[in-house]
């Protein structure tokens, strides 16, 4: 053996106990990092991380339910009637679309146009209230240039609002049968009527407000009817109308249309703006 090799065997006798306690040491050491290993992870899922995860699992069911409960609760798109376009004098037209909405608790305001053949009328406001149908006019429209008898309706600005049970209580539609009670008497057409060289027709009718509330503007939208066919189209504001009263009312038709069978008249008043009523008797 050379002397490098006898002096590696001497090295390896006297410190062959002290590797085999270090490798010994060492072992136990990455069994126990192992062990330890082991068990944290047992420790983290059953006892720590699965407390909370399973509380993430019940806050994403509960979520889906609130995001449930607010689509079922969204209101639901108005829906709109085709656009009645008649023909009048001086080549004006009369429009009228029927806008209803269905939810029984929202209300909704917007802004609309007619477009008759690429020319728009006026901007202008309209509403309709829960679970009812709001008839959006627009009379004596001439456009510049003549084109077919048809138009389509615009809407903007949309608005949503919710109803407040403190103002209109559990039930929308008694709240609004206790404000609204007009009722129509004595409706007469007379298609004799002269003024000047020129017959023209005329509506007559008693307009009574049986309710205990009075309104700054009531919109009546006056329709002439032949065998369910609508021959012609007004609509009025009448103002101040006070409880209990009762008011002539006077329409007349320059047209003058002829086989008039129906007269209905449709009343139109945003209950749920304070500012309609006569009275502050609205909040009561």
């Amino acid at each position: 053996m050379s002397s490098g090799e006898l002096k590696i065997a001497s090295w390896w006798v006297r410190n062959r106990l002290m590797l085999r306690k270090l490798g010994y040491g060492l072992l136990s050491a990455f069994c126990a990092v192992l062990w330890a290993y082991a068990i944290w992870g047992f420790l983290d899922a059953y006892a720590i991380s699965y407390p909370r995860e399973s509380r993430i699992t019940r806050e994403i069911a509960l979520n889906q339910q609130l995001l449930s409960g607010l689509e079922t609760d969204r209101p639901q798109p108005v829906g709109t009637s085709d656009v009645n376009v008649w023909s009048n004098t001086d080549n004006r037209l009369d429009m009228e679309v029927v806008v209803s909405n269905p939810n029984p608790q929202w209300w909704v305001e917007f802004n609309y146009r007619f477009d008759v053949s690429g020319e728009v009328t006026p901007l202008r406001s309209g509403y309709v209230l829960p679970q009812s149908e709001q008839h959006i006019t627009e009379l004596g429209f001439k456009p510049q240039t003549r084109g077919g008898a048809s138009a389509t309706l615009v809407v903007d600005n949309v608005r949503w609002h919710r109803l407040d049970p403190n103002v209109v209580g559990p039930d929308y539609k008694a709240f609004a049968n206790n404000r609204l009670r007009l009722r129509f008497d004595n409706i007469k057409y007379d298609s004799s009527l002269t003024v000047g060289n020129k017959k023209v027709g005329q509506t007559s009718f008693d307009l009574i407000n049986d309710g205990a509330y009075g309104f700054w503007g009531v919109d009546l939208v006056i329709r002439l009817l032949r065998a369910g066919n609508t021959l012609g189209i007004q609509q009025i504001r009448v103002t101040n109308l006070s409880p209990g009263e009762t008011r002539l009312m006077q329409i007349v038709w320059p047209d003058n249309p002829s086989g008039v069978t129906d007269i209905e008249i449709i009343p139109q008043v945003n209950l749920l703006d304070p500012n309609s009523y006569l009275k502050t008797q609205y909040f009561k």
